[in-house]
């Protein structure tokens, strides 16, 4: 049996992730940036990232040429600023709100919930994308427990700690290594 396109897409809408928007400057110093799910962690020593990006993407010789970015992780009620860095919109940047990182890079401080400031370190082409590998070398959390915007079935979402009613809100903790043995999901059958 052949997996068509349309198969691919469905098979991988089905798998919910997290939303960023990728940010970096042009060779004119003209900020650029997309919106991708495609996100991942590589390595924790050195901090290594990876994110795939269409090669027909509008933002992709920027991040060529500077080879420096920003991974913008979305923050919940963000979708129509997905919606405007995901289009082929000119100035994506002319009503958003942004900062620029110690190395110029634009930062979507008030829309992400964590970022990292990153510098490419390998690309692979697959396909009709391009795999970029990247040291991330600055980033930050947001002080404030919001929830992460969701993209699911083509749809928008918010994810949300899951708990029983009879137990509190879920406090945040500080981040942690644990290993799939350490892990214990709601309903898991052992």
């Amino acid at each position: 049996m052949t997996v068509t396109r349309q198969d691919f897409f469905e098979i991988m809408a089905s798998f919910p992730s997290g939303v960023a928007i990728v940010t970096t400057l042009g060779a004119d110093d003209v900020p650029r940036g997309l919106t991708t799910t495609a996100v991942s962690s590589v390595s924790a020593d050195p901090p290594t990232i990876l994110v795939c990006v269409d090669l027909g993407s509008r933002t992709l010789d920027a991040l060529r040429a500077r080879r420096k970015f920003v991974v913008n992780f979305v923050r919940q009620g963000c979708g129509q600023l997905c919606m405007l860095f995901a289009s082929k919109a000119d100035d994506k940047f002319e009503n958003v709100s942004w900062r620029p990182t110690q190395s110029g890079i634009p930062l979507l401080d008030e829309d992400s919930i964590a970022w990292a400031e990153c510098s490419t370190v390998h690309e692979l082409e697959v396909g009709d994308h391009v795999i970029i590998v990247a040291r991330v070398e600055e980033g930050g959390v947001a002080t404030d427990p919001e929830s992460p915007l969701m993209y699911y079935r083509r749809s928008w979402g918010v994810w949300s700690p899951m708990h029983e009613p009879s137990e509190p809100d879920p406090v945040p903790v500080a981040a942690m290594e644990v290993s799939a043995r350490d892990l214990r999901w709601h309903g898991a059958e052992f």
